[in-house]
């Protein structure tokens, strides 16, 4: 690679002050690994060139659930040690009819983004959900989720040796179980020509933050939300960057029940990035 990459903590070229985006031009979102790509007939993520992407808000108690609790960490101080672990939260606009919420993209500034998304928690549903919604949970889960406490969604991979982009979709994250999960989550890393091992201390130390954080506020529960890993597919940078997103499925500490336990799923996912790092995936085994 010729040119060295761009690291994303570096000082972002964010333009704070532009509540006005009619004269921005928006793109199609090239890194999307999960989720749908459109609502009816509008795209569900517009990006721009200036480091922010929007989201589409959807037109039930979700959409709302979710700006609403966008709004309150950036206008609550109660919630100012959060805000390091979400992407920001600018404004929300009207495209196509539609409503999109306007949030810092975790992707900006690396070359060649490799984003993961993987929901985190024992369970992907809380108290108010109907038995249907409980069972199709726990049938998506397929055993992993409430053993580990996360499952890969998909991710984006960038094999060296083709210099192509790789898409892993939800099939993959299919053939997630508990005895092949350290192996199939090295496969994120692998380039095809080494394993990122380079990336992972700085993904570790993120991880560690947001689950030190999570399990002392108590504010909240989040349930069905995403932990959203990257990495620069650039093997000149090393950088990375971690967030929690989708938060649709937030509810207050008051319902003890609701509590999904998001912490298990990132403290397994750290034991795991650990023994990537040492390459000692042999000796891994879940401790029940």
């Amino acid at each position: 690679m010729g040119n060295k990459c761009f690291c994303p903590f570096y000082p972002r070229m964010y333009n704070d002050n532009a509540d006005d985006e009619s004269d921005v031009v928006f793109q199609k979102v090239y890194h999307q690994v999960a989720g749908h790509a459109k609502f009816g007939n509008v795209p569900s993520f517009l990006m721009t060139k200036n480091g922010r992407i929007y989201k589409n808000i959807s037109y039930d108690e979700r959409g709302s659930r979710e700006e609403a609790f966008y709004n309150k960490v950036f206008t609550d101080d109660n919630f100012a040690n959060f805000r390091n672990f979400i992407p920001r939260y600018y404004h929300t606009i009207e495209r196509f009819g539609q409503r999109y919420m306007g949030l810092s993209d975790a992707c900006y500034g690396f070359k060649l983004p490799c984003p993961a998304d993987i929901k985190v928690g024992l369970v992907d549903y809380y108290s108010g959900d109907s038995d249907k919604k409980v069972h199709d949970h726990k049938v998506k889960s397929l055993g992993i989720a409430p053993i580990l406490g996360f499952r890969f969604v998909g991710a984006n991979v960038y094999h060296e040796p083709q210099q192509k982009m790789v898409k892993f979709d939800k099939k993959w994250g299919l053939t997630f179980n508990v005895q092949n999960a350290a192996h199939k989550t090295q496969e994120y890393f692998d380039n095809k020509a080494e394993i990122r091992r380079d990336v992972i201390p700085s993904i570790v130390t993120q991880i560690r933050s947001l689950a030190e954080y999570y399990t002392t506020q108590k504010l909240f529960w989040l349930c069905r939300c995403s932990l959203l890993v990257v990495y620069d597919g650039c093997t000149e940078s090393s950088c990375s960057n971690v967030k929690l997103i989708d938060f649709a499925h937030n509810v207050s500490q008051d319902i003890p029940s609701d509590d999904t336990k998001l912490e298990v799923g990132l403290e397994n996912l750290v034991v795991i990035l650990t023994h990537i790092l040492d390459d000692s995936l042999d000796n891994w085994k879940h401790q029940e």
